[in-house]
């Protein structure tokens, strides 16, 4: 049975951070639940969905897994009580240095519908507590697994690409910068937390990278630089990028360099850290035993596979661009994106009756092929009309 593994990520109607686009309007994915337990799909864990693959156990008629990547808050303040009211359950991947450290719980949907408070009141921005998990599964509604510990990005070549200035896209300098505060990131500017000019080499994800550490005196040497032109108004400043290109290439041509990559047996071992501990923290907080892996980003190898499974994962994620995603293999789980148009910086998640034609198509039902069609061009059409009049979901 080709079993259908949907991936999610933030479930808000906030999109103004810099991966808007990975958060699903609330009452969209409402229409997606509803509409798929309507149209007969039963959600089914990872679990049930590894020992049919693997024992050929049985499954419903219908079965669909949903999960959701990063661990946001937005998952216990929306997700959880939708997928509960409809008889859903769902995934949540968790980076265990991204947890908030806060004991209580924060009030969500269900409050609302007790009439606790006004919809409007409920603040989502943010990340998970342990409480939170905790309550989720007990309620049997989400199952948390690993998306390993940290989710960032390094450096892997000394070839600059940028440098850090204000509204750049690299949150993961103040991640990597002040760990012990990556649960705020969504709720407080921490583009300071690194200073202004530091060069940004050519970076990848963690995981899937021998880490480089470029020479830090080049970057001491540009901080100055920015601080001596005006620091911050720099930026301002037509062609300020190339200035600061030249005075590193100036820099670098009349001092020598140290610079250094991680050998593959420290790649190795901080590859192993990050799968192991995160199971392990996971499982320490929880009380359950971690069998799955999301990797962040889609980034890892044949030697993250590898140190996967000797830690003990039973199954991981694939990318969207694996070969292999197309295969039923119970060591890898193929996830299908839920349904989107996109163009530029917007996007437009698609209904609930889209995607259960998307489903039931990639399942071979021409019938349902034939019906994408035809939503396809509406949706085309109003999301053509839309950009023309308002900004959507904002």
């Amino acid at each position: 049975m080709n079993v259908p593994v949907l991936m999610y990520h933030s479930v808000s109607d906030n999109r103004r951070w810099l991966w808007g686009h990975l958060s699903c309007p609330v009452s969209v994915i409402e229409d997606h639940v509803r509409t798929l337990a309507s149209s007969g799909f039963v959600a089914i864990s990872l679990q049930e969905l590894y020992d049919h693959v693997k024992h050929g156990a049985a499954l419903p008629p219908k079965p669909v897994a949903l999960t959701f990547d990063d661990g946001y808050l937005d998952n216990w303040v929306y997700a959880f009580p939708i997928l509960k009211r409809y008889g859903f359950k769902g995934t949540v991947f968790v980076n265990p240095d991204f947890v908030d450290p806060t004991g209580s719980l924060r009030p969500n949907l269900d409050d609302v519908a007790a009439g606790r408070l006004a919809a409007s009141s409920l603040k989502s921005t943010g990340f998970l507590s342990w409480a939170e998990m905790s309550v989720m599964e007990a309620c049997g509604v989400m199952d948390i697994q690993s998306h390993a510990m940290t989710h960032t990005w390094y450096f892997s070549d000394d070839r600059i690409v940028d440098f850090h200035h204000p509204g750049d896209p690299y949150p993961w300098l103040a991640w990597n910068a002040r760990p012990e505060r990556k649960y705020l990131w969504l709720n407080e500017d921490q583009s300071a937390f690194v200073p202004f000019g530091v060069p940004i080499y050519a970076y990848d994800k963690a995981l899937s990278t021998r880490r480089c550490f470029p020479d830090p005196s080049l970057a001491d040497f540009l901080v100055e630089q920015v601080a001596s032109r005006g620091g911050v108004a720099i930026f301002g400043q037509e062609g300020w990028q190339d200035t600061l290109l030249k005075l590193s290439s100036q820099y670098q041509s009349e001092h020598q360099l140290d610079r250094h990559w991680e050998s593959e047996e420290e790649y190795q071992a901080r590859v192993r850290y990050e799968l192991s501990v995160s199971k392990e923290t996971i499982e320490a907080n929880l009380r359950k035993r971690v069998n799955f892996l999301c990797w962040p980003g889609g980034g890892y190898n044949d030697t993250t596979e590898r140190i996967a499974e000797g830690v003990g994962y039973l199954s991981m994620t694939l990318s969207s661009k694996d070969p292999r995603r197309s295969r039923q293999n119970p060591g890898r789980i193929a996830r299908w994106g839920a349904p989107v148009l996109q163009r530029g910086t917007k996007t437009l998640y698609r209904s609930g009756r889209y995607l259960v034609s998307m489903l039931r198509c990639k399942q071979g039902s021409r019938l349902h092929c034939f019906t994408c069609k035809l939503l396809s061009g509406r949706d085309r059409l109003l999301f053509r009309i839309r950009l023309a009049n308002v900004n959507l979901h904002e």
